[in-house]
């Protein structure tokens, strides 16, 4: 158990070190590490951008969708009728769920 136990990382810690050039505080790093383009001097303000801009609009994807995507199981639709399913209940207490 214990050699198990020194395999599994501390919570909260990184498990990506980068040494030499690319360290966080390598005095090199500027040079190898590719830098944000610089804003032209004519940006739009921040409230236009957020309202047109898709990269600023919260992604979000029902359990159904991700379901669907991950274990390719189709939740949406009835297996029987092709009809749209909808949530009516969820079922939380451990006696019920056996």
């Amino acid at each position: 158990m214990q050699r198990l136990a020194a395999l599994v990382p501390r919570p909260r810690l990184h498990l990506i070190r980068f040494h030499g050039v690319l360290a966080p505080i390598a005095k090199l790093r500027a040079l190898v590490v590719p830098q944000e383009p610089e804003a032209p001097a004519q940006a739009v303000a921040p409230a236009e951008c957020e309202a047109n801009c898709a990269h600023h609009r919260a992604v979000r994807q029902s359990w159904a969708r991700l379901l669907k995507r991950v274990f390719e199981l189709d939740r949406q639709h009835c297996p029987n009728c092709g009809g749209e399913l909808k949530n009516i209940a969820a079922t939380l207490e451990p006696l019920m769920i056996e």
